[in-house]
């Protein structure tokens, strides 16, 4: 003989259908506001603790989320954080080059170099030590897709001025390197070592640098 059903049990069960068809509709609704809260989420956590000591659940709990959600959508703790660095190389290229202004000229490099300085001055304090570590185990995959993001942008603006023949380069690829190279050196040691207190004597140096490689007066 078939056992009665506990009283309320269908209900329960009906609830829990319901609230995972909701689910399931606000997934498919707003993926993209979802991956954003997740990606928030883990700059700040990552920032504050580090790679090796954040756990991907305590993100999802942070993110309202659940951690098969976080997974679903980063696949893995280290994707997760190089789309961290991504997000941020793609801020950072914004604020230096406006999307890589057409209207940029090689005179220009003064103000693009003061626009890097204030992005990274006015990013959270934690976030940009984190980026700028030379420990691979802590912010290396983040560092890797932040340092693609900018080659990809300076190598695009390299290129447009090639073509106008308003710089003496010939390769766009190995000058974007070394331009991103020395930018990144002077900003670790700006902020990391120094802790900004001599940052218009950075901006300052690495203008000169830059101007001169480009064949341009630096202002």
């Amino acid at each position: 003989m078939k056992a009665p059903a506990r009283r309320g049990a269908g209900g329960a069960v009906r609830r829990a259908r319901a609230s995972a068809t909701r689910g399931k509709r606000s997934w498919t609704q707003d993926p993209e506001g979802r991956r954003a809260r997740i990606l928030g989420t883990a700059t700040r956590i990552f920032a504050r603790r580090g790679f090796r000591a954040t756990r991907m659940d305590e993100i999802a709990k942070a993110a309202g989320v659940a951690e098969g959600t976080v997974y679903h959508l980063f696949v893995s703790k280290a994707r997760l954080l190089s789309a961290v660095g991504d997000a941020y190389g793609k801020g950072f290229a914004e604020a230096a080059f406006g999307g890589v202004n057409a209207d940029l000229h090689p005179a220009d490099v003064g103000v693009i170099v003061r626009n890097i300085y204030r992005y990274v001055r006015e990013s959270d304090g934690p976030l940009a030590v984190f980026l700028l570590t030379n420990d691979p185990h802590e912010g290396g995959p983040a560092r890797d897709a932040n340092r693609a993001r900018m080659l990809a942008a300076i190598e695009t603006l390299l290129r447009r001025w090639i073509g106008r023949r308003l710089v003496p380069l010939m390769d766009p690829r190995i000058a974007a390197e070394i331009h991103y190279g020395l930018v990144e050196s002077s900003l670790r040691d700006c902020f990391l070592r120094g802790g900004g207190a001599n940052e218009e004597a950075y901006i300052r140096e690495v203008t000169r640098c830059l101007a001169a490689c480009l064949g341009q007066d630096a202002r």
